[in-house]
């Protein structure tokens, strides 16, 4: 199968067309018309990530995060980005970037972390989507945030003992969505807030439950897997860790 194969299984399952504008994503590097011998799914590409494709024999990376977000101005082998691309270009690798477009696609990020707190799903609407549990205590919600994915660095902003039972959640960085959150849900759950929506939280009365972007987003890599059994391609979901302690 070539990779360009490889990309239209990956493309039917989460259209570049829901990509936010801003966004940068497809095919990073690479030609897409060699044969695929392997795809390596990481969340991020890393020195490590390329080593670990290059070692198993993958001459394709499909990661979540954009390997190239802003644009280019040069290729630096002195610094990381520009040393990255030139490994790449001598291993035969190709790199492929699914990024918002995975975070709303059916059966994406978002869904997958509604069906991993045992919600039902109301709507995939927008960056985020809109599910329902069992009304909870919003301190014993975060908990089951915690525990479900495996993320010690859970914290919320509102009363503990809120009852909540309409949640919107974002997949990574979600802070943009707080208006259309208000507007909806009792909570707020994403991975990347800042300062300011929890000033606003506590003026408004919407509860938010934050953990690390690393965990809200590393089940992509079980998604794809998922999306890529069709190809028969060898697939690999890379070892990665949270890139804060």
């Amino acid at each position: 199968m070539k990779i360009k194969e490889v990309i239209e299984v990956l493309e039917s399952f989460a259209p570049p067309a829901l990509a936010e504008e801003w966004d940068n994503v497809g095919l990073m590097l690479g030609d897409a018309g060699q044969d695929c011998n392997g795809i390596l799914l990481a969340l991020d590409l890393t020195s490590e990530i390329i080593g670990q494709a290059e070692k198993s024999g993958c001459n394709l990376i499909v990661t979540h995060h954009p390997f190239i977000f802003h644009a280019l101005r040069n290729v630096d082998f002195s610094e990381a980005k520009g040393r990255a691309v030139a490994r790449l270009i001598k291993s035969g690798i190709c790199v492929y970037s699914m990024h918002t477009n995975l975070d709303k696609a059916d059966g994406g990020i978002n869904c997958e972390l509604c069906n991993i707190l045992g919600g039902r799903l109301v709507n995939n609407d927008g960056l985020g989507a809109l599910f329902e549990i069992k009304p909870v205590r919003l301190a014993d919600f975060a908990k089951l945030v915690a525990e479900k994915l495996g993320d010690r660095s859970v914290k919320i902003a509102g009363n503990p003992d809120k009852t909540v039972g309409r949640v919107y959640v974002v997949g990574g960085s979600g802070g943009s969505e707080y208006e259309r959150a208000r507007q909806c849900a009792d909570v707020l759950l994403t991975g990347d807030l800042k300062h300011h929506n929890y000033i606003e939280a506590a003026e408004d009365g919407l509860a938010l439950v934050e953990f690390s972007h690393f965990a809200s987003e590393v089940i992509a890599t079980d998604i794809l897997t998922k999306a890529l059994e069709s190809t028969g391609v060898k697939t690999i979901k890379a070892k990665q860790n949270s890139p804060f302690r």
